[in-house]
């Protein structure tokens, strides 16, 4: 059996999900934390995990979560153990190091998060997205890149959108991440009728919590022209992120690491506006990385402009395959 453990956020899971999807045919058990988004998206998969009730500054949460795994590995034979940061997995380590467990960390930020950083001396080997991350670790790290989904979920209401006779234009994605982002949120909503404009039909994704506080239940909102071709759809949240990803001529976003990497893969062009107040300012130096490949531009929120955007709209992108190929290391550590 192989252990992945991931905590918090999608940009933890989704590389998880990512590698257990690899795996398929081997055995895959997941330890995460409890009613954190990472659980509502693993809910939607068919892995079994174990959710831990889990406070980063409650020492009793770690010693819990570590003996629960301890009794783990007496259950079961865990050959390795597959870490993909956040402070739920602390313990989870810990507990593996202890049992002489094959340990790899994978860390998809340029700034590594700080319970990666701790962990670094307990593991095997550290899997970096990027070169920039290096520096933070003193054992020797591989440049594996982030890992991408190959398998996106069913997604109906993906189907719906493709199938909807789109006014002709540019077509723009916009989203926050897993959680959403109330800034850019609030920027597009107030610019709509400006990309209309501009010849620009719209993808809104919103995020849960946004999105209900002004449409509740509504399972999306459908603004059409005059002639009845759509313009605008704004939705919570979308699973099939290939598809979208394919339908969208430009992206605009957060640069959390799960986002950098899609993009990457799937070779967007892409606006990213990096969260302020994530830890280390990692989304700005995430984004930074992504601009480096010639892939998009990046702006700080609060100088998010129109102007900024005919800049970005009228943006070439110019790609280094070579590098890009580096993201495909990781999957040498899964033997």
């Amino acid at each position: 059996m192989i252990l992945l453990t991931a905590s918090g956020t999608g940009g933890h899971i989704y590389p998880a999900i990512a590698v257990a999807q690899a795996l398929e045919g081997q055995s895959v058990y997941f330890m995460i934390d409890r009613g954190r988004v990472s659980q509502k998206i693993l809910d939607h998969y068919d892995f079994p995990y174990i959710d831990f009730s889990f406070s980063r500054k409650g020492i009793i949460c770690y010693l819990v979560s570590f003996f629960r795994t301890l009794l783990f590995f007496k259950k079961h034979d865990v050959k390795k153990v597959l870490s993909f940061g956040g402070y739920v997995t602390v313990p989870v380590v810990l507990a593996a190091w202890l049992l002489r467990k094959n340990i790899v960390l994978f860390e998809q930020n340029t700034i590594p998060g700080r319970a990666n950083r701790f962990l670094a001396r307990f593991s095997n080997t550290v899997c970096i997205a990027f070169e920039e991350s290096q520096t933070y670790f003193k054992r020797s790290t591989i440049l594996g890149g982030n890992p991408v989904r190959k398998k996106y979920l069913t997604d109906t209401v993906m189907d719906e959108i493709l199938a909807m006779p789109w006014k002709q234009g540019r077509r723009c994605f916009v989203f926050g991440g897993s959680q959403g982002a109330h800034y850019i949120n609030r920027f597009i909503q107030s610019h709509y009728e400006w990309f209309e404009v501009q010849s620009t039909v719209l993808i809104h994704v919103m995020g849960n919590s946004a999105y209900q506080k002004l449409y509740g239940d509504e399972p999306m909102v459908v603004v059409e022209d005059e002639s009845k071709q759509v313009k605008r759809v704004v939705l919570p949240y979308i699973l099939d992120m290939k598809r979208v990803y394919d339908w969208a001529d430009c992206v605009i976003s957060r640069a959390g690491a799960t986002t950098v990497a899609e993009l990457i893969e799937y070779q967007k062009k892409a606006l990213l506006v990096p969260y302020p107040y994530a830890a280390d300012n990692h989304q700005f130096y995430n984004a930074s990385a992504y601009v480096r490949l010639g892939l998009g531009m990046m702006v700080r929120q609060v100088e998010l402009t129109k102007t900024v955007l005919k800049e970005f709209f009228e943006y070439e992108i110019s790609t280094d395959e070579t590098e890009q190929d580096a993201n495909k290391g990781w999957m040498t550590l899964l033997d």
